[in-house]
């Protein structure tokens, strides 16, 4: 009797360290993907409540973006085309999001927008 407790507490152990790998790649995996380096070509656009910009966590001005957009469309600046993602804060409306991606869809650049 004592081998099979022992072959099912060793069952038991394993089970729960797969469960458990699984949920650590349930939830890391998705931020892997989403912080993708401005080196495969995603320039993250931050919008916070106030209406602020921010470029991989640094302020930017609104009209310091459009030279920094043709910069990362430069021919040789990155190995694939350039993917602009913005993702606005939990507390922004709504009508300032839509005026910025319209802005933003003219220039170019594949949009992805990311709700919090």
């Amino acid at each position: 009797m004592r081998p099979a407790l022992w072959l099912d507490s060793v069952a038991m152990g394993l089970v729960s360290i797969a469960l458990c790998a699984t949920c650590v790649a349930l939830v890391v995996i998705p931020q892997r993907l989403a912080q993708r380096t401005a080196l495969e070509g995603v320039i993250a656009l931050h919008l916070d409540a106030q209406g602020q910009l921010r470029v991989w966590n640094q302020p930017i001005r609104p009209q310091d973006l459009g030279p920094l957009l043709r910069r990362a469309q430069a021919p040789g600046t990155l190995a694939t085309a350039p993917v602009l993602r913005l993702i606005p804060d939990a507390g922004v409306p709504w009508g300032v999001v839509q005026q910025l991606v319209s802005r933003l869809e003219n220039n170019g650049l594949d949009l992805e927008l990311q709700l919090p």
